[in-house]
């Protein structure tokens, strides 16, 4: 959308968006679940610069905002029980060791518990490719993870090799989500809750695999909210960008961005959207 709107237009359509809802109020008691992939200083799309995410996990801490782990989300979808009023989801995608080198400070100093979903056959390792333009970037050590899951950043599994998972046979399939799932586990010493579908790729046949595998969350890469009937294996969430401003970012959580990033998926051929919700 970025590349069809420019910065004026984004921001007007925004702002219209967010004066529309305080003229039409959302449905009370839902759940924002955002998402990052990294925190660094280069000019990158999905890096947010480590001032800028300090000042988010700030904004939602001096806000007011509840941050809850992502895991406690599950006992209000059970029970299709609101959730408090701003509560907020924060989370990271594929693992790189700017999670621990930026971001984990943040975290720590502002008491923002997180969940980081690792493409697991590449911690360790050289390289985390998962980025489609952009190669040669370090994931996590197992000791980094194993560090920050001692201080309370929890784990989920974003399978072992980030592969778009609706194109696999049944025995890659279950390789990819359940070989997470056991790498991940025995890697940080506790079992693994939540997942992420790579690419925010899923149908019918992935998410009861996915369920099979015995996780109680799944999220994609819908834009939206998540409400208390919203399926525990769909739940949509918020990308926050590099040049996101504050004020954009404040605007991302009260959902005035949701309609352009659909628009964006739509018109990039984005994600598929089961209807579980």
């Amino acid at each position: 959308m970025r590349s069809l709107l420019g910065r004026g237009a984004r921001t007007v359509a925004s702002e219209a968006m967010h004066v529309v809802r305080r003229l039409v109020p959302g449905r009370p008691g839902t759940a924002r679940v955002i998402y990052y992939h990294r925190i660094d200083d280069e000019q990158h799309r999905s890096c947010v610069a480590p001032r800028a995410f300090a000042e988010q996990m700030a904004f939602l801490r001096g806000e007011g905002f509840n941050v809850m782990p992502l895991a406690a989300m599950r006992a209000h979808l059970d029970e299709h029980r609101p959730f408090p009023e701003r509560t907020v989801v924060v989370t990271f995608d594929d693992g790189f060791a700017d999670n621990y080198d930026a971001a984990f400070p943040i975290l720590a100093r502002h008491d923002v518990p997180a969940t980081i979903f690792l493409a697991a056959g590449f911690i360790g390792g050289d390289d985390l490719p998962v980025l489609r333009d952009r190669s040669g970037i370090r994931p996590m050590t197992w000791e980094q993870v194993r560090e920050m899951a001692r201080h309370g950043v929890a784990f989920g599994a974003h399978t072992l090799t980030h592969r778009s998972l609706t194109t696999l046979s049944p025995d890659d399939l279950r390789q990819e989500i359940e070989g997470s799932r056991d790498l991940v586990a025995e890697r940080v010493g506790a079992p693994v809750e939540t997942f992420c579908y790579p690419r925010g790729h899923f149908d019918e046949r992935v998410n009861q695999a996915t369920r099979d595998a015995g996780f109680r969350i799944a999220v994609t890469t819908q834009p939206g909210c998540v409400t208390p009937d919203t399926h525990p294996f769909s739940l949509r969430r918020t990308f926050v960008a590099r040049d996101d401003s504050l004020h954009d970012f404040a605007r991302k959580l009260d959902g005035s961005f949701d309609l352009l990033h659909a628009a964006r998926q739509r018109l990039g051929g984005g994600a598929p959207a089961p209807s579980y919700d």
